[in-house]
């Protein structure tokens, strides 16, 4: 993977871009000067380990014949106060149509966080990862 990543505006406003040109702005929060143009570093932590889950969950489930009429998650973080100030966890809320029996959901949700998720795999493993389920 090659990535380029670059300030395209004073003070923290950065794009990422890949090998085929898809971009990505990256933003400072406001308190220390950020426009509020993009997201966080820290928002894109928690949205890449949504992706990351979503795509390994909805691809389980399709193996089985399984395809969600209605598939989103809710992130709540939790980060330690002062500097540096990490995730201490992150909790997942899987919205999902009723058309997904709950004991395959809830298998595939652990097969990704445990052994499928490269992103869940690279957190630090002091981060609590919880979820739940909402029909």
């Amino acid at each position: 993977m090659k990535l380029n990543f670059k300030r395209i505006e004073e003070p923290f406003v950065f794009e990422l871009e890949n090998e085929k040109g898809a971009k990505v702005l990256i933003d400072a929060s406001e308190d220390i000067g950020g426009k509020n143009k993009s997201l966080t570093p820290m928002q894109l932590l928690a949205g890449s380990l949504a992706g990351c889950m979503s795509i390994d969950v909805v691809l389980i489930l399709n193996k089985q014949k399984i395809n969600p009429q209605h598939f989103s998650i809710e992130l709540l973080t939790q980060r330690k106060t002062g500097q540096p100030s990490p995730f201490t966890g992150i909790h997942l809320k899987f919205k999902v149509s009723s058309d997904v029996p709950e004991e395959k959901l809830e298998r595939a949700i652990l097969l990704s966080k445990e052994k499928y998720c490269s992103v869940s795999l690279s957190l630090h493993p002091e981060i609590t990862i919880s979820h739940e389920i909402e029909y």
